[in-house]
């Protein structure tokens, strides 16, 4: 997986048809995605978000500090 800085370089070393032709491809994307139904384009991104090991290993974490708070009762 790449990160975003290292897409960013990458791509600001296309010359400029090839940076043209990717954004014209990005457009038709977001074009699609607008067009999808909401709910399945939240799916389909959750979806995604469950292949991504950084995104993972941040929930696991964020779940696990919270954990000692969730077994805490709220006072009447």
């Amino acid at each position: 997986m790449q990160s975003i800085d290292e897409l960013a370089r990458v791509i600001t070393e296309l010359d400029a048809s090839d940076q043209q032709a990717l954004l014209d491809k990005v457009a038709q994307l977001n074009i699609h995605r607008a067009q999808d139904n909401g709910a399945d384009a939240r799916f389909q991104v959750m979806q995604e978000a469950m292949k991504d090991e950084v995104f993972m290993a941040d929930l696991r974490e964020v779940m696990e500090d919270f954990s000692h708070v969730d077994a805490e009762e709220t006072p009447a």
